[in-house]
């Protein structure tokens, strides 16, 4: 399984505009979850958080988690409008979120799914068509060529 398999249109947002990291965890987890579930996925992302930063350097972050009440993977991706501080190591905002949370019992594929974001997310030129796609739906669809990669 790869990210772009758990991504739906729905889950893909362009220029989204949050003031602060727990903002911008909280619509991640809107995203993620139903309504009754949101809290249980924000609960995971901030517990992660409160562990050191998901960013990955170069305005890119990989907040993730593990919930208990999930019964299946959830996947969101969001592009602000203005960067936040997340803490990254290379001291630069970030702008491109890509995140997922898992069912407890989902290990291999957690760290997987991880694995195939933080690769795909450390070629510069990919993070550049990211930032350019022109709306939602572009970049669903620049996401969505992340599953036909080898």
């Amino acid at each position: 399984m790869r990210f772009s398999d758990l991504l739906t249109p729905d889950s893909v947002v362009a220029d989204l505009q949050v003031r602060s990291r727990g903002a911008l965890l909280e619509a991640l987890a809107q995203l993620m979850a139903p309504t009754d579930q949101a809290l249980s996925v924000l609960e995971a992302l901030t517990e992660r958080e409160g562990l050191g930063s998901t960013a990955l350097g170069s305005g890119f972050a990989l907040p993730h988690g593990r919930s208990a009440v999930l019964a299946k993977p959830r996947a969101a991706f969001v592009r602000l409008i203005r960067p936040v501080a997340f803490g990254a190591a290379d001291g630069r905002p970030v702008d491109l979120f890509a995140a997922i949370v898992t069912p407890n019992h989902f290990t291999t594929g957690h760290l997987a799914l991880l694995a195939d974001i933080a690769t795909r997310a450390s070629d510069p030129p990919t993070l550049e068509r990211l930032r350019r796609a022109a709306d939602a739906s572009a970049l669903h669809a620049e996401l969505a060529e992340w599953g036909e990669l080898a």
